[in-house]
């Protein structure tokens, strides 16, 4: 240090062993030390010498703090000026400075290691990632002290860059919002580094969607770095710095195959689709964790060893591993690949009643705890779980197994290159004579553009490129075909042809207002060209009303020749997407325009979730190719609710449709089947309004789905289905009833058997059947010795008929015949009781009850309820 001037110099972030070699010797040599005690680490001053005088400056106020400096440097004394982390980041030497200036005093500043710097090492990430983020916003939410105008933290968010806040954990609720309200979506990751470095150092990982309640629930509010952006999930490109092809000032290209790191990020780029990862032990957990992070994946984690793999800061969804099955099945159709961190032999088992074919399911990886390999399990090339496995292994520096007899060989299969480049197969029985002639060698025609054909079988000498069919046929040496976009009537007959096409899809737009035609196609092209996207696949553009007459967004749609679409927020709000947004629906009334737009007018899937690029919101979604003419009806039973009772039909009739209808609860039932469709949902008392809807969305084209609880024809929709088409006279309207276990026979088999001989199921609900009815019914149940189940047995205005129903049975059988109740039946709130049928707590009953009277043979034995058959024995 110098004598005549102040040292301004940065303590780092509170570890000592990060105060940079000339900051520790400023502090063994000053006189005085004036640091900001209420952030730095007093402990660096510990190699103050003796005699230095040290002064706290969190009581002293600008003045105090300028006499004291400028005094001491008079006096000729070595004078340090302490803060945290680098001054030269709110270090607020700025105003110091000025200050001296205007006294004549001279100062120098030492650089300091940033606690946002000291926070990302500690959390473990890279903040810039190739093609994911390259830019570093470094910045803080308004408070006391102001922001300049365009500075706000919701205008700096639309730059989807990764941010690094300072002093912004104290309002964390304010924060989120006002990052989702700049475009950053619900599920972008977020990590909260308390302290970093210090000995009481926090690390909280999450999302936007729930790192409030994490920094509220630990009580975090000073002291933290808030770090969002999509690079911490990680999954970027690799650099081309490391690759073993390319060549710069220090090294000359080795020729050698890529490093296993970018086979990984290619193998990651590959597979586009969302993920979900399953793990039953400790070990398994904590790679979950790891491996969630980096993929972006969601993870379920066993809930008896997530605590004990040390996962407390990041939020997995916890289970019971009991219901593993329930989970798997819920998620089945919600996920495009499933990660399973547990036995081959367990997931086998778990996942065979959900398979429906390999150009439907998903992909599966099953991998071991210790990450040493990751078997592609289902839909190796279709589904990608051969791009996935080799993900996976990647990251864990394990081994994938791949078992697909072309992969093994090395030769790249049609169905494979067909998923990657977003091609529908026509015809899929023709997968495997195809790719048998690829095994065998023999020559085969590829009729597809010339960039793909060479990107996928450039190097293979037995396959030949052709630029269309002639029409004398193809060569005659050719032993198989594989075209795209070919007209049937081109199709040679007398070869095994797999015949792919583009599918047509459409571009979901949302955009800030004033966005210019320009700026549109420069963030939108990128993406489509990375799809491999073409102008005559896009059938058009959809939008939110209020967009549609943004001028630039007209402009761009006229210039491409596509219709542009716009729907209300009312219409739009309708659909089950994956990334809804509550500041877009504060904004619109809806929580998603690019996502909804694009289903809605594509009625397809997604192909790609939204996207947010600058003042740009993009989702693409396949268009259904649907026939002409009138569409198709399902009356589904859903069965009690979770996902363990659902059937595999009611799982293909809910794939299969465009629109669900039904009841509230019903709806929300099967909410995680219904992503990417539309859903009309009403209230009680709605179902002819509801039914007559779900007939004109047929009538429209649409594939309609109307469920109903238990089983659609006891008590469900089917049947006043077809009493409306009767009443309209539309014979011709396809209505498929989709069966579904209803409410008595799952009651029963809680309770025992005790519809194991005849029996009769009974309504007391006199809304559509009149009073006297119902207690003709019950007469001739109770005298004819039937077991009876009674539905909707008791309301909270509607107790007599129970009460009545009660008496007439014990005066046919006496109050010892054996009964039940179950309660939810099904359901995880499930509670029964059985007893004589004397004893039965009437107040207990409601709607949610099943009630089962048994007859003279039905008996309780070791807390079952039975009736007996008729057997000999």
């Amino acid at each position: 240090m110098k004598t005549g001037l102040v040292t301004f110099a940065g303590a780092g972030p509170g570890a000592v062993d990060l105060l940079t070699l000339r900051c520790r010797e400023a502090i063994g040599e000053a006189d005085l030390i004036v640091f900001a005690g209420s952030l730095v680490n007093p402990s660096v001053l510990q190699f103050a010498k003796p005699g230095c005088v040290i002064h706290d400056s969190a009581a002293m106020d600008l003045p105090a703090i300028i006499r004291t400096l400028s005094e001491s440097v008079k006096a000729g004394k070595k004078v340090l000026r302490l803060h945290t982390g680098d001054p030269a980041i709110y270090g607020a030497i700025a105003e110091q400075m000025d200050e001296l200036d205007k006294l004549g005093v001279a100062y120098e500043v030492i650089p300091g290691v940033s606690s946002v710097f000291a926070a990302a090492a500690a959390a473990k990430v890279e903040l810039t990632l190739p093609e994911v983020s390259q830019t570093i916003i470094l910045t803080r939410r308004a408070g006391r002290t102001p922001v300049p105008a365009g500075q706000e933290l919701a205008e700096l968010a639309r730059h989807g860059a990764t941010l690094a806040l300072f002093l912004s954990a104290g309002d964390m609720e304010g924060t989120v919002a006002d990052l989702l309200a700049g475009g950053y979506s619900p599920d972008t990751p977020v990590i909260v580094v308390s302290r970093a470095s210090w000995d009481d150092e926090k690390i909280l990982r999450g999302h936007l969607s729930d790192i409030a309640r994490q920094v509220s629930n630990e009580g975090i509010s000073r002291q933290a770095i808030v770090m969002v952006g999509p690079a911490l999930r990680r999954g970027g490109k690799a650099s081309r710095l490391y690759a073993a092809d390319f060549s710069h000032g220090y090294r000359e290209a080795t020729g050698v195959p890529p490093s296993s790191v970018e086979k990984t990020t290619s193998a990651a780029a590959r597979f586009q689709g969302s993920m979900a990862i399953y793990a039953l032990t400790a070990p398994g957990c904590q790679l979950a964790n790891r491996l969630g992070q980096s993929l972006g994946a969601t993870v379920f984690l066993s809930e008896k060893h997530a605590e004990d793999a040390g996962l407390s800061t990041f939020p997995p969804t916890l289970f019971d591993p009991t219901r593993l099955d329930q989970i798997i099945s819920q998620n089945w159709n919600r996920f495009a690949g499933h990660i399973f961190i547990m036995a081959a032999g367990i997931v086998t088992r778990k996942i065979a009643p959900l398979l429906q074919g390999k150009t439907h399911d998903p992909a599966v990886v099953v991998c071991d705890e210790n990450g040493r390999h990751a078997i592609s399990l289902l839909s190796g090339h279709i589904g990608g779980a051969n791009r996935l496995a080799e993900c996976v292994a990647g990251l864990t520096g394990g081994v994938p197994v791949i078992t697909t007899a072309t992969d093994c060989q090395g030769i790249p299969s049609f169905d494979d290159a067909a998923a990657q480049l977003h091609w529908e197969i026509v015809n899929p029985a023709a997968i495997k004579p195809l790719n048998s002639l690829l095994l065998s060698g023999k020559r085969i025609g590829v009729v597809w553009p010339e960039k793909a054909f060479r990107q996928f079988f450039g190097a293979r000498p037995n396959l030949v490129h052709l630029a269309g069919i002639p029409k004398a046929g193809p060569p005659a040496d050719l032993e198989g075909l594989s075209t795209l976009d070919i007209p049937p009537e081109q199709i040679p007959s007398h070869l095994p042809v797999l015949q792919l096409r583009r599918q047509p899809v459409m571009l979901g737009i949302g955009c800030n207002r004033g966005a210019s035609r320009e700026t549109i196609e420069t963030k939108v092209r990128p993406f489509l060209d990375d799809l491999g996207i073409v102008n005559s696949q896009i059938a058009g553009v959809a939008t939110i009303d209020i967009k549609e007459n943004e001028p630039g967004l007209r402009e761009w749609t006229c210039a491409n020749n596509w219709p542009l679409r716009a729907f209300p927020a009312e219409q739009l709000k309708t659909l089950s997407v994956p990334n809804p947004s509550s500041a877009v629906e504060k904004a619109t009334g809806t929580p998603s325009v690019a996502e909804a737009a694009a289903l809605l007018a594509g009625g397809g899937h997604l192909l790609l979730a939204k996207q947010k690029a600058g003042d740009i919101t993009l989702a693409i979604a396949t268009v259904s190719r649907k026939k002409t003419g009138p569409g198709h009806l399902f009356a589904a039973g859903i069965g009690p609710g979770p996902a363990i009772w659902r059937t595999p039909q009611l799982l293909e009739a809910i794939r299969q449709s465009d629109v669900i209808v039904g009841y509230d609860a019903y709806c929300d039932l099967i909410a995680d089947l219904t992503s990417g469709k539309r859903v009309l949902r009403s209230g009680m008392r709605s179902e002819v309004e509801r039914c007559t809807q779900a007939i004109d969305e047929a009538l429209a084209g649409a594939t309609v789905a109307v469920i109903s609880s238990g089983d659609a024809g006891i008590y469900g929709m089917a049947g006043l289905l077809h009493e409306l088409l009767e009443q309209r006279n539309l014979p011709d309207l396809p209505l498929e009833v989709v069966p579904g276990l209803t409410a008595a026979t799952v009651a029963a088999s809680v309770l025992g058997a005790p519809l194991s001989n005849d029996f009769a199921v009974i309504s007391l609900s006199d809304q559509l059947t009149p009073r006297k009815v119902i207690l003709q019914r019950l007469r001739q149940a109770a005298a004819g010795d039937f077991v009876c189940a009674l539905y909707n047995p008791r309301s909270a205005k509607r107790t007599e008929l129970l009460d009545t129903a009660l008496k007439l049975f014990i005066e046919h059988r006496g109050g010892a015949t054996a009964a039940g109740l179950v309660r939810h039946a099904g359901r995880p709130e499930q509670t029964l009781w059985l007893g004589p049928l004397g004893d039965l707590p009437a107040a207990r009953v409601d709607m949610f009850t099943i009630v089962i009277i048994g007859n003279s043979q039905t008996r309780i034995w070791n807390n079952r309820l039975f009736t007996r058959r008729g057997y000999e024995i």
